[in-house]
Parts: structure tokens; sequence; C-alpha cells
């Protein structure tokens, strides 16, 4: 919960920075967050963190200044030393060469919408104990490893701009097991996200490992070069629409002529017609927050409309220097992918195509050329070769290699149903990312572009 000694605290030295007329933004970023790893079948990291931070920006003319504080705010005094500093280096930094715009609360917010204290609370043994029981009920003779991330993420921003205070609290986690043959080291993967203590379950993932692993005792196949039908599982949807829009729809790659829609304008078709995106952060499904870190409100906003290029993202930087207007995206986007009409189950929606690849996941993802929208990624884990819907072997290792436009653009069938894909960094200060996409994704034409020989 809110604690009033940091709130009062930001809040004093906020106004006594506005009577000087100092332009200034307060954040304050708290976690409380778990990491637990396993390898070789038991716990190999047990870590937790307790931190706070304060983060002071400045804005004097075309000079910005900034400072962060690590450490419990006990009382105004760490909060005037942090602004002393940010309003110094903002006096001796350099120009910009465009008039910065102002951080401003637009509306005060207090937002527990996806809070869960027992899942903020819980005990690391009972992480311990579903990796156990997948470890026990899917086979102890094959090596497991695995990350399980969670926690709580507290935010508080207040501006000298006004009196407005935004403030949100909310938990999430990020639970990955990795199933690897010892000697033939072929690797199935399972993923599991949400917000709520008990939402990561041993028997999904035993599920989702049994289905495949009898499919994975027969040889591997290698898939050759060329072009093939590919159901992506809602993994590698996440991943290619998350790729496609941090290099697709943001306002500076654009002006820059860096982004693979360059050249395109709001309404023209940039991907098929049975795509449409938008950043929502009222869906259940994302990890939902009402305002960006710049202190802007955040509403439905359209990114593509069936298949037709609708909005850029403009950060309040990238606004000030091309004269746009700002939209609420300092910070990441709430994306959700609508859902299709195609059938519950996605072996049915291949049935009748012939040869096609199941890729649930895409690994080592790269963008080789963002201004031409090609990327890469490899099948690496559970993926399987189908013959009309039905499983017929696993696949070597597999490269895909192609556009944006392509893979998003030949969409034959979408999942009418959405999932959860949590897109977290657990290396960083923690700040929940999720997606909401379709279960699964059909595009033909897909160009592999190597194959290992060997899983």
């Amino acid at each position: 919960m809110l604690d009033e000694t940091t709130r009062d605290a930001i809040l004093k030295v906020r106004d006594e920075a506005a009577e000087k007329g100092i332009d200034a933004l307060f954040t304050m970023h708290r976690e409380k967050s778990h990491l637990m790893r396993i390898g070789n079948n038991s716990v190999s990291l047990n870590t937790s963190e307790d931190l706070t931070r304060l983060d002071v920006e400045v804005i004097n003319g075309r000079r910005e200044g900034s400072y962060t504080i690590m450490g419990d705010i006990t009382g105004p005094d760490s909060v005037r030393k942090a602004l002393a500093v940010a309003v110094e280096k903002a006096s001796v930094s350099t120009p910009k060469d465009y008039d910065p715009i102002s951080r401003m609360v637009e509306e005060s917010a207090e937002e527990m919408l996806q809070y869960d204290e027992a899942l903020e609370a819980m005990d690391p043994g009972e992480k311990a104990v579903v990796y156990r029981e997948i470890i026990e009920k899917t086979g102890s003779h094959l090596n497991f490893s695995g990350s399980w991330s969670s926690g709580s993420t507290e935010v508080l921003l207040a501006s000298t701009n006004n009196d407005n205070l935004a403030w949100r609290i909310g938990t999430d986690q990020q639970f990955t097991c990795v199933l690897k043959h010892p000697e033939k080291k072929w690797e199935l993967a399972s993923f599991q996200t949400g917000w709520q203590a008990g939402e990561v379950k041993a028997g999904n993932t035993i599920e989702s490992f049994n289905w495949l692993l009898p499919i994975y005792q027969k040889p591997g196949f290698r898939v050759e070069p060329g072009e093939y039908t590919v159901l992506f599982g809602s993994q590698a949807v996440a991943e290619i629409i998350g790729m496609a829009i941090g290099t697709g729809m943001t306002g500076r790659g654009y002006e820059e002529g860096m982004n693979w829609t360059c050249g395109k304008k709001p309404g023209d078709s940039i991907l098929s017609d049975r795509i449409t995106v938008i950043d929502d952060p009222t869906d259940m499904n994302t990890f939902r927050f009402g305002f960006d870190m710049a202190g802007m409100t955040r509403n439905i906003f359209p990114i593509v409309e069936n298949g037709r290029m609708m909005n850029l993202f403009y950060d309040l930087a990238t606004a000030a220097k091309y004269g746009k207007k700002p939209t609420p995206h300092s910070g990441s986007a709430s994306v959700v992918v609508s859902p299709g009409d195609g059938p519950e189950c996605p072996m049915e929606a291949v049935k009748g195509m012939g040869r096609v690849l199941y890729i649930p996941a895409l690994h080592y993802t790269h963008i080789p050329n963002r201004s031409k929208g090609i990327f890469t990624g490899s099948s690496r884990f559970s993926a399987v070769l189908l013959e009309n819907g039905e499983m017929v072997s696993p696949i070597f290792s597999s490269r895909i290699t192609d556009t944006f436009q392509n893979v998003l653009g030949n969409v034959a069938v979408l999942a009418p149903w959405c999932t959860s894909v949590n897109g977290s960094s657990t290396y960083d200060r923690r700040m929940p990312e999720a997606a909401s996409v379709p279960g699964y994704m059909v595009s033909t034409g897909v160009k592999i572009t190597d194959s290992a020989e060997s899983f």
C-alpha cells in the first residue's frame, strides 16, 4: 500500500520546487521481487529484492537533468538532495535542439486493479513444490530447468506543473519450465503468467509436456529451406507482433526513416486485414496501467485496424523534437491483438493444409533490417511437423528469416480466443508488461532460411 511518509515527503518537496519555479517530475518506483531458477532438476537460485528508487527529472529551458537515489524515503531531506542534484545537472547539460515538453500528471489516480497480496508475499517453497510436481509427474530421468519471477511493482508520479498525484500498485509473475532430453538434446518449453497467486499450475505444464513427449520419441525431421505454412503458438505471435510494433509504429523511427512503415500514412494497408492491434490498458490479459511514465492518461489507442496503419507512438521527447502531438507512450504499450474466427483447436485449423510447421515460440530473435521489416528467430522449443492436422515428428531447430509484411500479411487463420503472454524483463527494474494475443496464428509462405541437422 502507498506509504504516507513517502507520499508526504515527495509532495512536500514537489510543492517547494513549484514555488521556486522549478519544472520537475518526481517518480517513485518500488518493487518487491522474487526470482527462483532451477537447473539440473534442482533449485539453483533463490533470491529476493525489496527496492525503492526515486527518479527526479528537471527541465530548465532547453536543458534537462535527472538523478536517481535508491533506498527508503524516510523524509523530505533525501528528496530535496535528489532534486538539488537534478537541478544542478540541468544547469550544465548540453541544450537540446528543441523545446522539451514539461511532464505533467494529467489526472489523479489510485490503481489497484491487478494487485494480489498473496502473490506479493508468496513463499518460495510454493514455487519449489510446483517444479517438483512437474519433474516427478513428467519424468525425473529428463533434465529440467526454468525460472519463476514474481512480485509487486508500485509507481508514484508527481509534477510541479499541477497538484495531481498518480499512483499504481500491481502484481505479476512469469513462469518458464524447459524439459531437455539429456542425450538427444531436444527441448520442450512451457510458459505461464498471471497476476494472482495460484494462476501458475503444475498441471498445465505437465499436460503440455505429456502431449508432446510421445511425438518427441520419434526421429527428428530436418526442414529444408523454403516457404512453409506455419502454425504459430501464442508465444511466437506475441514476439512477432511486439517486434513489428516496436520497429514500425514508433514515432522517432518513422521520422528518422528507420521504420519498415516509412512511406506509409494512416489508413494505408500494411498487414493482413485479419490483423487488428490496439493499445488497451483496460484489458485484463495485460498488466493494466492507466497512465504512462510521463503522467499522461492512457486510453484505448488504435494501432492497426484490419491491416491498416492507424497511429504512431510519440513519447514526449519525440513529439517535442518533431512538432507532433504526444501520445501516452513514455513506457510500454498494452498490446492487444483481436481474435479471429478459426476453430478452437489449432490442429483443426490446419486440417487439409498438408505439411505445416508448428512453432509455439521463437528463440534468438533479432532484426537484421529494420527499415525493410526483416526479422529472424529460431524454433528451438517444442516444434513439430504436422500433416493435415496430425503430429508426425519433431523438427530440428529451424530459423525463420522473413518480413513482417509477409508473415503478418498472409494470415490464413487466427484463434477465436486470446491469452496473456508475459514480455517482462527480469534483468532491470520490475515493470510488468504483457500482451493479449490470439492463442494461435496460421501464416502461409513463411520463409525458413536455415535448419540444423540436430536438436
